[in-house]
């Protein structure tokens, strides 16, 4: 008993020391290079398996994860990094045009730097999700689960391009360009390196976390009530579709937030979080 007692006492500490913000390891930033142009990223604490970060479309790393970054630094190492024209990387060059193959690559070149030999977790948060998605199907070998946040279908846009009205199609089409012409970010074609990857790997541990209100901020856009319901509907039957990306998928609905479910509810995501890392853990 006195056995059990103390192992008791040593887990509690141990719980403690880890829920303590003073242990977290310091922040450390930088930058990395890839091809002719640099990226700012930022790495805190410690422990395996390592988490890495992908952002939104048109938000900073920062803006993305401060939420969650530091719980997750009390108990594994966790990474982000800014895409061209975000936060401290470098300014968008001139006709740059970049799809999931190349973020990925960047990703693959941060992982490298900063994770070379530890086992790797993605949390890829709205178009986020599809770079995760690609990332795990080109380079699975160290890939050893994903949280994929309210996260883009390769089929979600092309089907609202089939379902809207012209009129509303043409306010989506502006949003598209406007982030190709000015972030070098080029989501249409995205979709098909997607669809044409490989599969993921059927016993991947997955978790998906849905949005459980419409997205509003699409009125925004000016489109027609029923261009609205088209938009949200449709991302709900494609958040659906996403529980078949492997057997050992789970999907969640957050009921109080809509797309910004970082913001809302990050209670939610970190639950999630530490739910994907037992899953891994039990399947070793």
């Amino acid at each position: 008993m006195q056995i059990y007692n103390r192992c008791l006492i040593l887990i509690w500490v141990l719980l403690l020391i880890a829920c303590d913000p003073e242990t977290v390891t310091a922040e450390m930033s930088g930058h990395f290079a890839v091809d002719n142009y640099r990226l700012s990223y930022v790495c805190a604490g410690n422990g395996n398996p390592s988490i890495f970060l992908e952002t939104p479309s048109g938000l900073t790393a920062k803006e993305s994860f401060s939420s969650i970054f530091d719980d997750i630094a009390s108990t594994n190492r966790v990474c982000r990094f800014d895409r061209l024209g975000m936060g401290d990387s470098d300014p968008v060059p001139e006709g740059l045009n970049q799809t999931v193959r190349d973020y990925a690559n960047e990703l693959r070149e941060f992982v490298a730097l900063k994770s070379p030999d530890d086992d790797v977790v993605l949390v890829g948060y709205s178009f986020g999700g599809l770079v995760a998605r690609y990332y795990a199907a080109i380079y699975p070998e160290n890939v050893k689960g994903l949280l994929l946040i309210d996260a883009a279908h390769e089929n979600w846009i092309r089907e609202m391009k089939e379902q809207m009205s012209v009129a509303d199609w043409q306010k989506i089409q502006e949003i598209l360009d406007w982030f190709l012409e000015n972030q070098g970010h080029n989501y249409w074609d995205s979709q098909f390196e997607i669809e044409s990857a490989p599969p993921l790997n059927e016993s991947l541990p997955i978790r998906i976390i849905s949005r459980g209100k419409d997205f509003q901020r699409i009125r925004q856009a000016e489109i027609s009530e029923d261009g609205f319901r088209i938009y949200n509907d449709l991302h709900n039957k494609y958040q659906k579709a996403q529980e078949s990306l492997s057997h050992k998928t789970n999907r969640v609905i957050a009921q109080n937030s809509e797309h910004f479910i970082l913001e809302s509810e990050p209670q939610l995501v970190l639950s999630e979080l530490r739910l994907l890392l037992l899953q891994i853990y039990a399947s070793h």
